[in-house]
């Protein structure tokens, strides 16, 4: 078993020293350890803890709700596995919704591009320039 410094476990994780103290304070990281210097130290399960903290932070995830996460999953039983399940569906119909938005804009954006490849062309009248009132 590999015991990673947490500089190491930084790089390996892409997180922040600091971002990774912070969760280690809110005891995020129930298998992290200390060495003989009170330094922490991260083995395997302490790095896959720590990505999926991030996976889930990623997914706009509050601090509390990973919390709950972290200790739905130290618990055994269907009823701790169908907590920690409806908190996934929960952040799949955000992440859903965050794609629809994201999608709108983007179609949004295609139209004005299509637009001003139009006016370009001559086409079209330029009527979005603020402009146009000094030129016409």
């Amino acid at each position: 078993m590999t015991m990673l410094r947490i500089s190491e476990v930084s790089k390996k994780v892409h997180l922040s020293v600091a971002t990774i103290r912070y969760y280690a304070e809110l005891n995020m990281i129930p298998s992290i350890k200390r060495n003989d210097e009170n330094q922490r130290i991260f083995d395997d399960e302490s790095i896959t803890w720590l990505e999926g903290i991030k996976f889930l932070r990623e997914l706009g995830m509050s601090l509390a709700e990973i919390k709950e996460s972290i200790s739905l999953c130290q618990q055994t039983g269907k009823a701790a596995l169908k907590k920690r399940h409806q908190l996934l569906l929960k952040q799949e119909k955000c992440a859903k919704q965050t794609v629809d938005d994201a999608q709108k804009r983007l179609d949004e954006l295609e139209n004005r591009l299509t637009l001003e490849d139009e006016i370009i062309k001559g086409h079209k009248r330029d009527s979005l320039s603020p402009a146009r009132r000094f030129n016409q």
